[in-house]
């Protein structure tokens, strides 16, 4: 859904330099950078100030923000541009299908133990549950599969 620009609010100094981010990468087709580096470009020492400011933008109706697991894909509303897609288009959790199936934990572990091993110390690293990192490695290994034909 695109929105019109709220009238009269202009961006501050770290929205500017965003859209300057984005600008970049739009008209050069390019992925939109990490969370961190954009943190980096934008001098916070917290990266969910990152999203919170595409969030605000997308308010603004001056981009389409498609968050993924890991990065974003960006338009620029007023040149209709649109950055590349990240590496790992795996949607973001909170715009998985519901019906993606998990394997359980148990089922996991008992067939493999020691890839269990790590698929569980990596879900830790990451903070999440070991069901839910179980989910996403369906849904992209499904859409391997389906890209494989």
């Amino acid at each position: 859904m695109i929105r019109e620009p709220i009238p009269g609010r202009a961006l501050n100094k770290r929205e500017v330099i965003l859209m300057g981010i984005i600008r970049e990468c739009t008209d050069a087709a390019l992925p939109i950078p990490t969370i961190d580096d954009i943190a980096e470009k934008l001098d916070v020492a917290n990266g969910g100030t990152v999203p919170e400011i595409f969030r605000r933008l997308a308010d603004m109706g001056l981009i389409i923000n498609e968050p993924f697991q890991r990065g974003r894909r960006v338009c620029l509303v007023e040149t209709g541009k649109w950055s590349a897609l990240p590496l790992n288009a795996a949607p973001h959790w909170r715009n998985r299908p519901k019906n993606v199936p998990a394997p359980s934990v148990v089922a996991v572990r008992a067939r493999r133990p020691d890839i269990a091993a790590e698929i569980f110390t990596e879900a830790a690293r990451l903070g999440k549950p070991a069901v839910e990192y179980l989910a996403d490695l369906v849904f992209v290994g499904w859409e391997v599969e389906k890209a494989r034909g």
